[in-house]
């Protein structure tokens, strides 16, 4: 085994190796904010993931939701949704939802929603608030 290999093994092993984002080492360290979904597409959806950007890094993180169908014109709120990648205090440049269209007979494949800047740290009093258009 080259030496180089035999490093990068420690170093992963020890954690230097990685994602750039702050991961929370405690679960009391993670944000923990609301996430809001207004439905205004004209059809059913079902929200199923919350995805975000953090500050510094090229990364999208994703966090699965519990899976709400919501009709046109209708909100809701998923209080306190754990964020395994963002402590509290890191800024979250920029999130979005996934969700899936109602077609019908089921369900359609996954969308992205637009996503929505934010400049703002991340805290468990804030709201994420995205709109489906």
């Amino acid at each position: 085994m080259s030496n180089v290999r035999l490093g990068l093994y420690v170093m992963a092993a020890i954690g230097l190796v990685g994602t750039t984002a702050p991961r929370a080492t405690a679960d009391s360290e993670n944000c923990r904010p609301n996430v809001r979904v207004t439905n205004s597409s004209g059809n059913d959806i079902k929200v199923t993931k919350f995805k975000y950007k953090v500050t510094g890094s090229p990364e999208i993180f994703t966090e699965s939701l519990v899976n709400k169908n919501l009709s046109d014109d209708e909100t809701e709120n998923w209080p306190s949704q754990t964020l395994r990648f963002a402590v509290k205090g890191v800024v979250i440049s920029e999130t979005a939802v996934e969700f899936k269209p109602d077609t019908g007979p089921g369900w359609g494949s996954p969308t992205t929603s637009a996503w929505f800047p934010h400049s703002f740290t991340c805290g468990d009093n804030h709201n994420y608030i995205q709109t489906i258009n």
